[in-house]
C-alpha cells in the first residue's frame, strides 16, 4: 500500500492535501500546517520586525542579508516573516505596498515555496503522516508514477481524441464525448482550456464528473507529474501555466536557497550598439539552406542539449554576463561579451541537474522501452528548450539579451568546428540546423559512430546519433525551388521511416491530405536502392492522383476535409480571420469559395474542390521527382 501527494491547494485559510491511496484507488483530504513566507524591503527593517512580531498570526519575523539584482554583487537587508495564514500573508503584503514599502520575492506562488521549504514534493509517496505533518520519501527517478484513472482529451482532424490507461478513441459528437467521460470515475482529466469550456457548455456536470481537471494542454499525465515534482508545483497551480513558468519556478527556488532576491523592478538593460555590431553578434543559431533533392547514406548527428550545455559549460546566466567588478572573467574569442566565473549562475545551476535527468531517462527508455521514461524525458526536454528562449526574454528573472548572444555565438562556433572536423575526414555536410548535422557518404552506422566521436573530440560537446539514413529527401518549398530548412524525410538503415515538417505531420492538415501523403510515402519507404526508388516513385505520385480524382468526383466525406484549429479567441489575434467571429475554439473548418468556414455554418454549400486539390498538389510537390532521381544517378 502506497499513499501519494496528489495535490495541494488553499481553501479559505487552510492548506489541504489530496492524498491518493493506490490500494483502494481513493482520494482523501488532509489539512496540513505550512509556513508561508513574506519578504519586505524597508529603510528601517528593525522597526518593521518589531511591528510584525506583535501582529497576531505572525509566527516570527527577522532580518536577512540578500544579494540584489541585476548582478547580485551587492547585499541589502530584507525583512522576512512567516505565518500559517495565507489570508494574513496577503493582507500584510498589501498593507506594505500601501505604505510604499517594497514587497519582493513575490514569485513563485507562496504555496510552492511553502511546499519546497517543508520538503513536500507533489506526486511523490508519503513516508510519514501525523497530526498535520507530512513527510515524503526522496523521489527516485526510476520509480513508477501512481496508477490513477486519467483521461486526456485532445483535438485532431476534427475529432475529440481521448486517451485513457486502457484505450485511445475518437469522438465526432461532443455529446458522445461527454457521455463517455461521465460513464466512468476518473481521478484526473487533462485537456486545453478551449476544449474544457466546450465540455462545460455542453454539460455543467462535467466539472465534477472528473475529480480534478487540469487544462493547460493535452500533455500526458507523466509529463505533468514530472513538472510538478521538479518545480514543487501542485496540480492545482498547473492550470493555464506554461513551460516557461515551470522553468522560472525552478530557477526561483534555486535562487531562494542562495538568498538571491527576485525584484521585478530591476532588470538588465542592453547597452547601445551599432547596426554593424548587431549584424555580427545577434544572428541566432546556424541554419543552412540545403539543396533540395535525394541523398544517399546520410548520418544525422545531433548535439545533446547543445544550448543548455553551453550555458552550463561556460556559466552563462543573465547576472554572469558582462558583470561589472568581476574578479575571475572568462573571455571567449567569438563573442564580445565577458562571463564572470566568481560564482555559479542561476541558469546553469538550475538546468545542470535537468540535463543529467534527461540523459538518465533516455538511458532508461533505451534499456526498458517503457513509454513512461520517454514521456518523462520529453517533459524535461521541453524545460531545457525553454531555458534558451527565456534567456533572451525581456521579462526573464535571470536572463539578458547579452547572455542569449553568448549562447548563439558559441553554438555557431561549435558547429563550425564540427563542420571542419567532418570535412577533414572526407565527408560532406549537406544540411545543418541549430544543433543537428546531416553528413553524406556514411555507408554504415559504424561510420556514423566514428564521426560522432570525431565531432565530440573537436568540439568538447556530447553528440548522439539521431538517425542513419539509407536515403534522405529534402523537399522543395511549396512556393519556390528552394528548400525549407525544417522539412525532410527518409528511410533509416534500421528500416524505420523518419518524417519532419511536411504536410502529413502538421496538426492542421485535413485528413484526406494526410492520408494521401502518408500512403504515398509508405510506397517510397519500401525502396532500399535508387533503382527501387525510381519504381516506387511512380506509384507514390499515382496515389496522390487517385485522391485528386476522388475529390473531383466529390466522393470524399466532409469529415475528411476538416481543417482543425485548436486555439485562440478573437482577442488573441491582431487581425482575426472571419471564422473567429461566428464560432468557438476548437474550430472545425472547411474550405468554401477559397476561405475557411466553420463546418456548422456550411449547411448544404459545396466544399471548394479546387482548394483541396491545391493542397494535394502541395503534398505531391513534397515527393521526389524524376529530376531528383536523374540528379542522383548523374552524381553517382
Amino acid at each position: 500500500m502506497t499513499k501519494w501527494i496528489l495535490d495541494a491547494y488553499i481553501f479559505g485559510d487552510r492548506v489541504y492535501l489530496d492524498i491518493y491511496d493506490d490500494s483502494t484507488n481513493s482520494i482523501e483530504k488532509q489539512i496540513v500546517d505550512l509556513y508561508f513566507y513574506g519578504y519586505i524591503k524597508t529603510s528601517n527593517p528593525e522597526h518593521l520586525v518589531d511591528e510584525l512580531r506583535k501582529a497576531d498570526g505572525v509566527e516570527d519575523a527577522w532580518i536577512e542579508s540578500w544579494l540584489i539584482p541585476p548582478f547580485y554583487d551587492l547585499i541589502e537587508p530584507v525583512v522576512v516573516f512567516t505565518t500559517k495564514s495565507y489570508q494574513l500573508l496577503k493582507y500584510i503584503l498589501w498593507l506594505a505596498k500601501l505604505k510604499n514599502l517594497r514587497v519582493v520575492n513575490t514569485f513563485p506562488h507562496p504555496l510552492i515555496e511553502a511546499l519546497y521549504r517543508t520538503g513536500i514534493q507533489p506526486l511523490t509517496p508519503i513516508n510519514h503522516s501525523i497530526k498535520g505533518r507530512i513527510e515524503t520519501s526522496e523521489w527516485n527517478p526510476r520509480s513508477r508514477d501512481p496508477e490513477l484513472k486519467y483521461i486526456v482529451v485532445e483535438f485532431s482532424s476534427g475529432y475529440y481524441v481521448v486517451e485513457t490507461p486502457e484505450e485511445t478513441i475518437g469522438f465526432w459528437e461532443l455529446g458522445d464525448l461527454v457521455e463517455y467521460i461521465k460513464s466512468d470515475k476518473f481521478h484526473l482529466g487533462f485537456t486545453d482550456p478551449y476544449i474544457y469550456m466546450r465540455l462545460v457548455e455542453e454539460d455543467l456536470g462535467i466539472k465534477t464528473s472528473v475529480y480534478k481537471w487540469i487544462y493547460s494542454g493535452g500533455f500526458s499525465p507523466h509529463e505533468y507529474f514530472e513538472w510538478c515534482r521538479l518545480a514543487y508545483t501542485p496540480l492545482s497551480l498547473m492550470n493555464n501555466t506554461s513551460i516557461g513558468k515551470i522553468l522560472s519556478t525552478i530557477e526561483a527556488l534555486y535562487a531562494r536557497d542562495r538568498r538571491m532576491l527576485i525584484d521585478k523592478s530591476r532588470s538588465r538593460r542592453e547597452s547601445w550598439r551599432s547596426i554593424s555590431e548587431l549584424l555580427v553578434y545577434d544572428r541566432g543559431g546556424v541554419v543552412y539552406q540545403p539543396k533540395p533533392g535525394l541523398y544517399w547514406s546520410v548520418c544525422q548527428a545531433d548535439f545533446k542539449s547543445l544550448y543548455p550545455s553551453i550555458m552550463v559549460k561556460y556559466n552563462v546566466s543573465g547576472e554572469t554576463v558582462d558583470k561589472p567588478g568581476c574578479r575571475n572573467t572568462l573571455i571567449l574569442p567569438w563573442t564580445p561579451h565577458r562571463i564572470c566565473l566568481d560564482s555559479e549562475g542561476v541558469v546553469p545551476g538550475s538546468i545542470k541537474r535537468l540535463i543529467e535527468l534527461k540523459d538518465l531517462y533516455d538511458t532508461l527508455y533505451r534499456e526498458t522501452m517503457d513509454e513512461l521514461y520517454k514521456e518523462r524525458k520529453n517533459a524535461v526536454k521541453w524545460i531545457l528548450v525553454a531555458s534558451f528562449g527565456y534567456l533572451g526574454y525581456r521579462n526573464s528573472f535571470f536572463g539578458s539579451v547579452m547572455a542569449h548572444e553568448v549562447v548563439t555565438s558559441t553554438s555557431r562556433e561549435v558547429l563550425k568546428k564540427a563542420r571542419i572536423a567532418v570535412e577533414k575526414k572526407g565527408y560532406r555536410i549537406i544540411h545543418a540546423i541549430i544543433d543537428s548535422l546531416f553528413i553524406e557518404g556514411t555507408k554504415t552506422l559504424d561510420e556514423c559512430i566514428y564521426l560522432k566521436n570525431t565531432i565530440e573530440e573537436a568540439t568538447g560537446f556530447q553528440v548522439k546519433i539521431e538517425a542513419h539514413y539509407t536515403w534522405l529527401y529534402i523537399p522543395r518549398s511549396l512556393n519556390s525551388d528552394e528548400s525549407t530548412a525544417n522539412k525532410y524525410y527518409g528511410l533509416t538503415s534500421s528500416g524505420e521511416p523518419k518524417i519532419k515538417g511536411i504536410l502529413a505531420v502538421r496538426r492542421d492538415t485535413p485528413l484526406i491530405v494526410r492520408k494521401a501523403e502518408l500512403e504515398a510515402l509508405s510506397k517510397l519507404f519500401e525502396a532500399q536502392t535508387p533503382w527501387e526508388l525510381s519504381i516506387k516513385l511512380e506509384e507514390a505520385h499515382s496515389i496522390i492522383d487517385k485522391y485528386i480524382e476522388l475529390l473531383r468526383k466529390r466522393e470524399v466525406e466532409i469529415r475528411e476535409l476538416v481543417v482543425s484549429r485548436n486555439g485562440r479567441t478573437r482577442e488573441e489575434y491582431v487581425k482575426p480571420p472571419l471564422y473567429i467571429f461566428n464560432s468557438k475554439p476548437p474550430y472545425r473548418l472547411v474550405y468554401i469559395d477559397g476561405r475557411l468556414v466553420p463546418l456548422e455554418k456550411t449547411l448544404n454549400r459545396n466544399y471548394d474542390v479546387d482548394k483541396y486539390i491545391e493542397l494535394l498538389e502541395k503534398a505531391k510537390r513534397e515527393l521526389p521527382t524524376r529530376r531528383d532521381l536523374e540528379d542522383l544517378f548523374y552524381a553517382t
